[in-house]
């Protein structure tokens, strides 16, 4: 196993690793594990605690002891303040930085492999690269591979779907950058957001690879991986009974309002679209939003009856 405590010390790690923990003592020295065993030279762990009340900095804090990872003790803000914080706090000469949950295992090659994939692309730009992973029952039995991405995720793909999940994702520091200035007001979820901020200015690179085991309790919120029936009652749950859809019309504003100025053209017309268009121009609009089809079609239902 890899003891990266010298790696924090002598310099520039290649990669940043950036937890937000919250009530996570059961779980988080098993992601911790895995996240010092990565088969990359170098690499520091930022672990930002969002006022957790169990056991969990008592981990974190053995661990700071050992100088295995540089502990942040925040107040609680919300998982997707914490992650934004969190990303604004790793120096700028680190040049990538990869998002962990807390209750994860990831596979030993996973972020040598997301760097080998983001090398042979444009650094110029904010990128975001994303891969799939196994789930795994509360045990770590493994149960199913995800399929989250489906063909090229490009910016009209990423307006109304989460595409992809912030576990498996590594952002370059052009995107970091502009991720931190921009901070969390209007921001729906953190993932989806650096998905989308990285599909209006630069490029979401999708891997289909497994790179860790996510391991599903009855406290992670999302069905993803369940059955069918669940999944489309839960979206109809959280879409309609939360109002969530406000949410997601807010994000794409604010995408306009920190971005819109250095979006490309085409791609900033494609975002006025939606925000500015009538029901019927959205409702028609001829690209492919979601990726599946019976998703694409309530979409368009949704913005008929004026909804989103």
């Amino acid at each position: 196993m890899h003891n990266h405590s010298t790696d924090i010390a002598r310099g520039v790690p290649d990669i940043a690793v950036v937890m937000s923990t919250y009530n996570g003592c059961e779980f988080v020295s098993d992601q911790i594990e895995s996240v010092l065993a990565q088969d990359v030279s170098s690499l520091a762990l930022y672990v930002r605690d969002d006022g957790s009340t169990d056991g969990t900095l008592q981990i974190l804090e053995e661990y700071e002891r050992r100088g295995q990872l540089i502990l942040l003790r925040g107040k609680n803000v919300g998982v997707v303040a914490s992650f934004i914080e969190a990303i604004s706090l790793v120096p700028p000469e680190v040049p990538y930085i990869a998002l962990c949950d807390q209750d994860d295992v990831w596979h030993p090659d996973k972020l040598s492999r997301a760097l080998e994939v983001l090398s042979s692309h444009d650094g110029e730009k904010p990128l975001y690269y994303c891969a799939e992973y196994m789930f795994c029952d509360a045990e770590m039995r493994p149960q199913s591979r995800s399929h989250l991405a489906r063909g090229t995720l490009d910016l009209a793909k990423m307006l109304y779907e989460n595409a992809t999940s912030g576990n498996t994702c590594v952002i370059n520091r052009a995107l970091a950058e502009r991720v931190a200035r921009a901070g969390a007001q209007g921001v729906y979820c953190h993932d989806w957001w650096l998905a989308l901020v990285a599909s209006a200015l630069g490029e979401v690179v999708h891997d289909d690879f497994s790179c860790l085991e996510y391991r599903r309790t009855g406290s992670n919120a999302s069905p993803t991986g369940s059955g069918r029936m669940a999944i489309l009652r839960y979206r109809i749950r959280t879409f309609f009974d939360k109002g969530e859809l406000r949410n997601v019309t807010d994000q794409l504003a604010r995408l306009d309002e920190a971005f819109g100025e250095e979006m490309p053209a085409e791609r900033r017309q494609l975002l006025s679209r939606f925000l500015l268009g009538s029901r019927l121009r959205k409702a028609f609009a001829p690209m492919r939003l979601r990726q599946r089809l019976t998703d694409e079609l309530a979409l368009r239902l949704l913005f008929l009856l004026g909804l989103l």
